[in-house]
């Protein structure tokens, strides 16, 4: 089988069911495992984000989507040349990975029409459902069926421990640092089930716009900086767009030390990595209950 992963977190997927080989076409997102990155790119974003900034980029993406323009380039004939029998692509974001209708364009003047699996889940518990659906249509049910049962016990069991927590933090996971925006879809289920709670985020909804004043009322005490796509190098160059905002060190995450630069591919892809994600946020939340995380998956910012 040869399989085009138009999305990061469908290549993530796609190897933890034991095809990873089978990927000959990837995004310039794809990065992981590493050995995936021997595909060659076939979708890549028109917007050079390492060169702009986190509101040019926020208005790149605005001003393309006035005109109508799609955000990514899909090599067309690489495609054609690589002759994938699957697609796999997501329906939930425009901005991270190529839209639906740009795939559809994009395969319509092949000679020989790929099937396109459509991997799209908005809570944690849909994840399990489209690692099961990717599983029946690469061939890999059982193996799928058997990945999603124990990455529900990783679940249950971090469950059980977060039981002995005597309080839950509040929680802000700053999904963008300007525009302000709270982390939706299924990062606030994640903070509750490590242990937090989020009053910003809504679970299942997209990421929303927030104000700075909506952030000093709720008054976080652990803030989690994870800009979508961005390296915690990037995301600590950027810190000076929170700490320059007025009464910054009024809030309670600031006096406790508690802001952090964490590692996003723990976040924002659908995959078994999610798992280490919420290890690492139940350690974030609850020091005293989990060990502490590596330096390379969470840096403190104060």
């Amino acid at each position: 089988m040869r399989i085009c992963s138009f999305f990061s977190s469908a290549t993530e997927l796609l190897s933890a069911l034991g095809l990873s080989r089978s990927v000959v076409g990837r995004s310039e997102h794809c990065d992981y495992p590493p050995s995936v990155r021997r595909a060659p790119v076939v979708v890549r974003s028109r917007i050079a984000s390492s060169r702009l900034s986190s509101r040019g980029i926020h208005d790149a993406v605005q001003s393309m989507r006035q005109r109508g323009e799609h955000q990514y380039d899909i090599d067309r004939a690489l495609l054609r040349r690589l002759h994938p029998d699957v697609i796999v692509t997501q329906e939930l974001c425009n901005v991270c990975a190529a839209s639906h209708p740009e795939v559809l364009e994009a395969i319509r003047t092949l000679p020989r029409q790929p099937r396109i699996i459509s991997v799209t889940a908005r809570r944690l518990e849909e994840l399990f459902g489209c690692l099961e659906q990717l599983g029946a249509a690469t061939g890999r049910a059982t193996q799928a069926k058997i990945l999603s049962a124990q990455l529900r016990r990783d679940v249950e069991s971090l469950q059980r421990r977060v039981r002995q927590a005597r309080a839950r933090p509040r929680v802000w996971c700053a999904e963008w640092l300007d525009p302000l925006m709270a982390a939706g879809h299924w990062i606030p289920e994640m903070v509750e089930l490590a242990g937090g709670q989020d009053g910003l985020g809504k679970a299942g909804e997209d990421s929303s716009r927030i104000t700075w004043d909506d952030v000093l009322r709720y008054n976080p005490e652990v803030i989690l900086a994870m800009p979508c796509s961005f390296s915690m190098t990037r995301t600590a160059r950027e810190f000076p767009l929170l700490t320059s905002r007025p009464r910054w060190n009024t809030l309670s995450a600031v006096k406790a030390k508690r802001v952090y630069a964490i590692n996003t591919a723990f976040f924002h892809r659908q995959g078994p990595r999610l798992i280490t994600g919420l290890r690492l946020m139940a350690a974030l939340f609850h020091p005293d209950l989990f060990p502490k995380p590596p330096t390379t998956s969470a840096k403190a910012l104060v």
